[in-house]
């Protein structure tokens, strides 16, 4: 078991990559906001990922939003 007692000498990093999947009805209109996002925290209206208060929530992502898009990938339901 560690002790540190001392302090911490250093950190060893880790990366965790997540998927989310935001909706598209059959207008073709997606609807990209933090309240469509499995991370969201609707109580507490913060990113579950960054821990970041999100602005206007259901309209947008949070400026401080980690997740990239990926342009032209689609997954369509039957």
């Amino acid at each position: 078991m560690s002790n540190f007692e001392s302090g911490v000498a250093s950190y060893i990093n880790a990366k965790a990559v997540v998927t989310v999947h935001f909706p598209v009805d059959y207008k073709g209109n997606a609807d990209i906001s933090c309240t469509q996002c499995f991370f969201f925290r609707e109580a507490s209206r913060r990113c579950g990922l960054t821990g970041e208060i999100s602005e206007y929530p259901s309209k947008y992502v949070g400026s401080r939003c980690p997740l990239e898009m990926i342009d032209g990938e689609k997954n369509e339901t039957d």
